[in-house]
């Protein structure tokens, strides 16, 4: 007599989840409910798009008791490719000073903040963060100058 039930790792995630959620899952190469089961929870919450919120309503539906709370969420960061910028700002002033071709410092200190403000997407806030830093290295480089 042929086994008529499914395993679970063949169990199509379906309509067990969210469609956003699902969509993230799919997008990460997870299709059945063991696949959830396999990446809960430290590969799930490394999934771009995944945070506590869809994280909580993959627990509520496919792991009910269960209660996972990291003790830091890492989002994933985003680095531009050929940018000594990465790591000294945040991600998105990164990306918008490489669109308008900054990739190094001394190509950023080369530039006046007019300048830097008709790049697109990057505004006044990112022009303050850019400035703070500027304002630190040399702040610090002065501090290192007087103590010589």
């Amino acid at each position: 007599m042929p086994n008529t039930q499914t395993s679970t790792s063949e169990i199509p995630i379906g309509d067990q989840l969210p469609l956003r959620v699902k969509t993230i899952l799919e997008r990460n190469g997870i299709h059945t409910v063991e696949g959830v089961r396999r990446a809960y929870p430290n590969e799930l919450l490394k999934m771009r798009g995944m945070g506590m919120f869809r994280f909580k309503q993959i627990e509520a539906a496919l792991f009910p008791g269960k209660s996972f709370t990291p003790a830091r969420i890492f989002s994933p960061v985003r680095y531009i490719k050929g940018s000594s910028l990465n790591g000294v700002f945040a991600p998105e002033t990164v990306q918008a000073l490489a669109r308008g071709g900054i990739t190094t410092i001394e190509q950023l200190l080369a530039i006046e903040p007019k300048g830097l403000l008709k790049i697109r997407g990057l505004g006044i806030h990112k022009l303050r963060e850019i400035e703070d830093f500027l304002h630190e290295s040399r702040k610090d480089q002065a501090e290192r100058i007087s103590a010589s």
